[in-house]
């Protein structure tokens, strides 16, 4: 019976250990990726605090500087808010912005809502965080995927070194019923 436990745990420990992530809440990931094509860590936890800024203190400057062009982002968090109080089921799983302009409009038109950032995951193109938001007298959290690809133009993009990213992809979903 040891055996046949040791051998059913040997794949997982191995996958465990051979995570292609890196993380900044994590004592035991340390992979970090010296390629210039992948997010750094410290990149990464710009990305986040970036989507962040947007929510907390919208300025359409910033916003052209993190969101690329070609932006997609996919909520059923916020499609519920948007279509509350009469949701169908086409609403959910499917694009809630398909450009940068409409997610930019979008956020413009809502109040700041403050935001703490509590955990960021990265691999190479992707930053995977979680949040939480503070409504007045309330703290929501949210988890999200930003896919990432290097700033096309120059002024554009985060990042501490030469290379500036952009979120390009956005998945984020968080306890949108606070709001209804």
């Amino acid at each position: 019976m040891r055996t046949f436990i040791a051998a059913a745990l040997y794949p997982l420990v191995a996958l465990c250990a051979a995570q292609p992530f890196h993380s900044t809440s994590s004592k035991l990931a340390k992979t970090t990726f010296d390629s210039a094509s992948c997010i750094s860590a410290a990149d990464a936890v710009l990305v986040a605090n970036g989507f962040g800024q947007i929510l907390s203190n919208f300025s359409t400057s910033f916003g052209d500087i993190l969101i690329a062009d070609g932006y997609t982002d996919q909520s059923d968090s916020v499609s519920t808010l948007m279509h509350s109080p009469n949701v169908v089921a086409s609403d959910l799983g499917s694009i809630t912005f398909n450009s940068k302009e409409s997610y930019l409009a979008g956020e413009q038109a809502q109040p700041g809502v403050s935001f703490k950032l509590l955990n960021t995951w990265s691999s190479c193109n992707a930053v995977t965080f979680r949040y939480v938001l503070s409504p007045p007298g309330l703290k929501v959290q949210g988890v999200a995927v930003a896919e990432v690809e290097q700033a096309k133009k120059n002024g554009t993009g985060v990042g501490e070194g030469s290379t500036k990213w952009q979120i390009k992809t956005f998945y984020g979903e968080f306890n949108s019923a606070v709001w209804l």
